[in-house]
C-alpha cells in the first residue's frame, strides 16, 4: 500500500508537471525615500522611520487593483484588473527601504513589460497619495533602482521540487493509510494472533495454492511439494499436543464457511495414515458434504444411514487408497442434522469406532452458522480449528472458541490456511536439494483419477 501510494503521488506530480505551462517572473526593485534635513540627525532618523513604515503600506498598494487598472489601460491588456493583480507579488527587503515587485506570466517578454509598467504607474501614484494640500513637495518619493529584467528560465513548474514534495506526501499518506488499515483490520494473519485469541498452539500454516479447487488432495503435489511438507508439519505437531491426554477422536471445524476445513481434514488423514496409523475420517458435515467428493468416494450410504439404523458401520465404511485409511461418508442429507449429530446414537457410534482406530477425524460444518459442530463436539476428545488467513475476523474466531468451550471441548490446536507463501516462507523449506534422502513413502496408488474435482468454494480452497 505504501509503495502504491508513493508511486501514484509521484506519477500524478510528474503528469501535472509535464502538462503545466511554464511561468516566467520579471522583477523590479524600488527605493522609498522620505525627505528631511540630512544635516539634522533627528530629522534624518525620523525620515528613515517614515520610509520603513511606508514600505509596509506600499507592498499592499502595489498588489491592489488601482495600479493594476492603470497598467491594463496603459498596455491595453486582455485582462481584468483583478486578474492582473493576481499576477503581481511584492515583498519588502528586511531592515531596508527597498521594495521588490515581481510579475509572473507565461511570456517572459510580457512579464518584463508588465513589471516595468507597474513600477512606472506606482511611481506616478505615490506623489498623488503623499502630496500636501499646499502643493509642496511630497514627503515620500519612490524611485526605480533596478529595472525589470527579462527572465531566461521559468520559475514554475519545478520538476525536482514537485517530485520531491510528491514523494514525501506519498510516503506520509501511504504510511498513514497502512497504519489505519492495520489498526482497523481485525482479520487473522499470523500464528501469534491465533494463539492470542484461542490460547491453543498453532499446528502449522498451509500456503495458498490456486490449483487447490481442482486438485484439493496433496497426492497431486508430489512427495516434496510445499503443501505436502506443510501437512507433515501439522501431523508432527498434532502428535505432540497434550501428550498426557488421549485424543483419539478429533473434531476439525472452522468459524465460517470457506476456510478450508474439509481440504485440511482430508489431507491430514492422508499424512497421519502415511505414518502407519489406523485412521478413520468421518464426514460429519451433513449440510454441505464434500469430503467424499474430494476423495472420489460415493456418499449414498454413510453416517446418517448408520445413525438411523439403516446400515451397520462395517457396511458404510469405505477404504481409500491401497488400504490407507477408512472413510465414513455423510450419507443422505437429513432434515435435522444438529439433533442427529448430538444424539445418543452418535455418541455410541463414536465410542465404538474409537476402539477400532488410532485416530478418528470428524469433519463438521462451521461453528457460527449452525450448531452442528457444537453438537458433535460433545462426543469428541478435542477440536482443531481451521482459520483462513486474511478472512476470519478476531470476533468470529473468539465466538467459535466460546462455542467449543461451552460444550467443554478442548482446542488442541489451530491451522492457518491459505496464507501468502512469501509472508510465511519461514514455515517452508526447499527440499529439492536434499537428493534421494529416505522419507516417508508417499501415496502412489491412491485413486487419484477417481477424485472428483471440487464443485464449490467452501473447503476446497485451502
Amino acid at each position: 500500500m505504501i509503495v502504491a501510494v508513493v508511486l501514484l503521488a509521484t506519477a500524478t506530480s510528474a503528469l501535472l508537471t509535464l502538462r503545466a505551462t511554464p511561468q516566467y517572473a520579471s522583477q523590479v526593485t524600488l527605493f522609498v525615500s522620505a525627505h528631511g534635513d540630512v544635516r539634522d540627525a533627528s530629522s534624518a532618523y525620523q525620515g528613515s522611520l517614515l520610509s520603513q513604515q511606508k514600505v509596509k503600506s506600499y507592498t499592499e498598494l502595489l498588489r491592489g487593483e488601482r495600479v493594476a487598472r492603470a497598467v491594463v489601460q496603459k498596455l491595453r491588456l486582455d485582462l481584468t484588473a483583478k486578474q492582473l493583480a493576481g499576477k503581481i507579488t511584492t515583498g519588502a527587503v528586511p531592515d531596508t527601504v527597498l521594495l521588490t515587485v515581481a510579475v509572473i506570466d507565461a511570456s517572459p517578454a510580457r512579464a518584463q513589460l508588465i513589471a516595468a509598467a507597474v513600477a512606472d504607474e506606482f511611481v506616478k501614484l505615490v506623489p498623488v497619495l503623499e502630496g500636501s494640500p499646499d502643493g509642496e513637495r511630497p514627503a515620500v518619493t519612490v524611485t526605480v533602482v533596478e529595472p525589470a529584467d527579462r527572465p531566461s528560465s521559468p520559475v514554475s513548474p519545478q520538476p525536482v521540487r514537485n517530485l520531491a514534495v510528491a514523494l514525501a506526501l506519498g510516503l506520509l499518506g501511504g504510511v498513514g493509510l497502512a497504519v489505519a488499515r492495520q489498526s482497523l483490520d481485525t482479520t487473522i494473519k499470523t500464528t501469534e494472533q491465533l494463539q492470542e485469541v484461542t490460547g491453543a498452539p498453532s499446528l502449522g500454516v498451509v500456503a495458498f495454492d490456486s490449483a487447490v479447487p481442482k486438485h484439493p488432495l496433496i497426492v497431486h503435489d508430489g512427495p516434496y511439494g510445499r503443501r505436502v511438507e506443510a501437512f507433515r508439519k501439522i501431523r508432527t505437531n498434532f502428535q505432540f499436543v497434550d501428550v498426557d491426554q488421549s485424543h483419539k477422536v478429533v473434531l476439525v471445524t472452522s468459524s465460517v464457511p470457506g476456510e478450508g476445513k474439509t481440504t485440511t481434514v482430508c489431507n491430514l488423514a492422508i499424512t497421519i495414515a502415511e505414518a502407519g496409523k489406523r485412521v478413520l475420517l468421518i464426514d460429519g458435515d451433513l449440510r454441505r458434504s464434500r469430503a467424499a467428493s474430494y476423495l472420489g468416494l460415493p456418499r449414498g450410504v454413510g453416517l446418517t444411514s448408520v445413525l438411523v439404523g439403516r446400515a451397520q458401520p462395517d457396511d458404510a465404511i469405505q477404504i481409500w487408497g491401497d488400504n490407507l485409511f477408512a472413510v465414513l461418508a455423510s450419507g443422505p442429507i437429513p432434515p435435522n442434522p444438529s439433533e442427529l449429530l448430538g444424539s445418543r446414537q452418535m455418541h455410541h457410534l463414536v465410542k465404538e469406532l474409537r476402539d477400532r482406530y488410532d485416530v478418528v477425524l470428524v469433519d463438521t460444518p462451521p461453528l457460527l452458522p449452525v450448531a452442528d459442530a457444537a453438537a458433535t463436539a460433545a462426543a469428541c476428545d478435542g477440536a482443531v480449528v481451521v482459520v483462513r488467513h486474511g478472512k476470519t475476523r478476531r470476533e468470529q474466531l473468539h465466538n467459535a472458541v466460546s462455542a467449543l468451550r461451552t460444550v467443554e471441548v478442548p482446542i488442541l490446536g489451530t491451522v492457518l490456511s491459505m496464507a501468502p507463501a512469501r509472508r510465511h516462507q519461514a514455515y517452508y523449506y526447499d527440499y529439492e536439494g536434499y537428493g534421494p534422502m529416505e522419507r516417508e513413502k508417499p501415496v502412489t496408488n491412491a485413486p487419484v483419477s477417481a477424485a472428483v474435482q471440487a464443485p464449490g468454494q467452501d473447503s476446497g480452497r485451502g
